[in-house]
């Protein structure tokens, strides 16, 4: 069968409830081209932050609060694993867990390891090796560098630094399976478990802050992870939107107010009750984005072809930015430029090229691979 964009909603697509028109059929594919562009933005979002801090108010404003796109990353993240987890339930009467992690693995793994490795022998050659640097290298194979982070501080292995979340999202994701197996089918049941995970989440927050745990152990924590939990529970059982254009138009605006909410309160590595609340807030607005993309008409730039393709490639995006970045200045110093955007555009370039190739020739070929363990596929390759 062919694979078509539908101008209707099937009926498999309104029994899991997923959204009309930018569904593909869920009997071939299950695929939301908007979320791609929007996972762009917020690999945009976290790379404007790890770039050097802007005069321009509003490139500063990106700069300070630009972490929150880790967070958007992590709601579309948990919100599509299940929407897919829930498609097969739905297919098969079941969910397998063997392959669940097969596909987590074969979509991670080879880049992850590759580049840790890879910039751990690059640090090795170019300065004598500590200790410390082989137990860090420990850590991210292991997928413990982020509580390592939060314990010690971040990972010394050059451009490693912000790949704490992968152990994040590994860890989370090592328990999602076991969760819905055995309650996906009791939606109220699972819900009000995230609930009480949730009300955990919080709950340690207010301890760490009471006794002043110091930045970045609720940083990198997964208890900071709200957004795996919203992107959980609105994958299971996703709210319609409602019908008044106004009513739409305000969820897009409730989304960026909430995601940058944190530009209101204190910056987030000092101590104080806004890290208890702020993870929750971004949750909203990553949540409030990601039912506008799926459903509003003026979002729909978001799956334009450009978008798509960078948002397909958006992991390796991430993997390489801080790398990029590292190019970009190098290249800004050698032309002798001080110019801010000569360095950035240098490393999107350097970002870009990097992620292009490593997908052509190298990710493509797992995510073959990764097909053969999949009821639903999500996207074409």
């Amino acid at each position: 069968m062919k694979t078509t964009y539908e101008s209707n909603s099937p009926p498999q697509s309104q029994e899991l409830g997923l959204p009309p028109a930018h569904l593909i059929a869920i009997s071939e594919k299950m695929y939301f081209p908007t979320l791609d562009g929007l996972r762009f933005f917020a690999f945009l979002l976290v790379f404007v932050h790890h770039l050097p801090r802007s005069t321009e108010p509003i490139l500063a404003l990106l700069h300070d609060q630009g972490w929150v796109g880790v967070h958007v990353f992590l709601f579309l993240s948990a919100y599509l694993l299940t929407a897919i987890l829930r498609a097969e339930q739905h297919a098969n009467g079941t969910i397998s867990i063997r392959n669940f992690y097969i596909r987590r693995g074969l979509r991670i793994w080879p880049l992850y390891f590759i580049f840790c490795v890879g910039a751990f022998v690059l640090q090795y050659y170019r300065q004598p090796q500590l200790p410390t640097e082989w137990f860090r290298l420990g850590g991210l194979m292991m997928f413990l560098d982020n509580i390592i982070t939060g314990l010690r501080g971040y990972n010394p292995i050059s451009h490693t630094a912000h790949l704490w979340t992968i152990s994040l999202e590994e860890q989370f994701y090592l328990v999602l399976p076991l969760l819905l197996v055995g309650l996906i089918t009791i939606p109220t049941r699972l819900l009000s478990g995230l609930f009480a995970l949730w009300v955990l989440f919080v709950g340690v927050r207010i301890f760490a802050v009471l006794f002043q745990a110091p930045h970045p152990m609720i940083w990198t924590s997964v208890f900071s992870a709200d957004s795996l939990l919203l992107g959980t529970a609105l994958g299971v059982k996703r709210p319609s939107p409602p019908s008044p254009v106004f009513a739409r138009i305000m969820i897009v605006i409730v989304g960026i107010v909430a995601l940058f909410s944190g530009a209101l309160m204190p910056p987030i590595d000092e101590i104080g009750t806004h890290q208890v609340i702020v993870y929750s807030l971004i949750a909203v607005g990553a949540a409030a984005l990601t039912t506008a993309a799926l459903h509003e008409p003026f979002l729909g730039f978001l799956k334009e072809r450009p978008l798509r393709y960078l948002g397909k490639i958006s992991y390796g995006l991430y993997v390489f930015h801080l790398l990029g970045i590292a190019i970009g200045s190098s290249v800004a110093t050698q032309i002798e430029s001080e110019s801010y955007w000569v360095s950035a555009l240098a490393a999107f370039a350097a970002t870009t090229f990097l992620s292009v190739l490593s997908y052509e020739l190298f990710e493509r070929q797992f995510l073959k691979l990764k097909h053969r363990f999949e009821t639903v596929h999500s996207r074409p390759i």
